[in-house]
This record gives C-alpha cells, sequence and structure tokens, in this order.
C-alpha cells in the first residue's frame, strides 16, 4: 500500500542514489578517462561542461533531499542522538557540495583555459568530492541502523 510516507522515503533514497551516483562516477571514471584521453584544453572544455550539468543534478538531489529528510523527521515524530549525528553530518555535506560545485566549479568555469592553477582547482574538486562521497557513505551507514532500531533515546519534537 503507498502512503505519502513511503512515497517521501522513496523520493529520498532515489536522491541519494542521484547524488552520489553521479558524483562517484564522475570521480572514478570519468575523471581519470578524461585525464588519460584528452589533451588539457579538451579536457577543460568537458570538464566544465561536466560540472556545470553534475552540479544542478546534486544540487537538486541535495534540495531533495534536505526537503524529504524534514519530511521524514516529521514523519518520526522524535529526534534520536544517531539521527542527530546525521543531521549534522548532512548539514556538512551540503555545505561542502556548494563549496565544491558553487565555488571551485565556478573557478574552473571561469578560468581562462588550461594551466596549473585550472589542475590544482580540479584536484581539490575531486578532493572534496571524495570527502562528500564518503560523508554520504557514512550518512547512509547510519541511516540503516536508524531502520534497524538503533535503541538510542528519542527526544520528542513536540
Amino acid at each position: 500500500m503507498l502512503t505519502l510516507r513511503f512515497l517521501v522515503l522513496f523520493i529520498h533514497i532515489v536522491a541519494v542514489i542521484v547524488a552520489l551516483g553521479g558524483s562517484l562516477f564522475s570521480t572514478f571514471a570519468l575523471a581519470p578517462v578524461l585525464a588519460a584521453e584528452l589533451d588539457a584544453p579538451a579536457r577543460l572544455r568537458v570538464f566544465r561542461r561536466i560540472v556545470r550539468r553534475l552540479g544542478v543534478i546534486v544540487l537538486t538531489s541535495l534540495a531533495v533531499l534536505a526537503v524529504t529528510g524534514i519530511l521524514n523527521v516529521l514523519f518520526l515524530g522524535g529526534v534520536s542522538i544517531l539521527l542527530a549525528i546525521k543531521l549534522i553530518l548532512v548539514i556538512v555535506v551540503i555545505g561542502l557540495a556548494l563549496y565544491q560545485y558553487g565555488t571551485i566549479g565556478v573557478q574552473i568555469w571561469r578560468a581562462p583555459g588550461p594551466g596549473p592553477e585550472v589542475a590544482e582547482l580540479q584536484a581539490r574538486f575531486r578532493r572534496v568530492g571524495l570527502t562528500v562521497g564518503s560523508l554520504v557513505l557514512l550518512i547512509v551507514y547510519l541511516s540503516i541502523g536508524l531502520t534497524r532500531g538503533s535503541g538510542a533515546i528519542v527526544a520528542s519534537i513536540r
């Protein structure tokens, strides 16, 4: 039976898959291929387009995650210690993703051309992406603990 709570949870999980999958694909599959197959000017052109498109996808997914996450907390009716830790990590991930796409990505997009400064920006973009991906995997792990009934103390939000 399809309930509103199930639908919100389903959308939340799909948004996690989209955000994490896109970021991991670009970090582990696409970036190495671009580095091996394209010369610096072509690599920068392709990288810029990917950053712009993937940025829209990832940041939109994060917005969906925030909204559905708030709804999920309201459905629970309380906040456990484990959930509070997860929510703090979510705030950190959103901040890092905004920094990755909104600051580093924009600097890459506006760079005049390939060079050492762009290479450093691309490396920083990947490092932040790996950090975000690692934190999201930790958040997913904590979510599994929440669904298993962690036995943590629940403080009512009413």
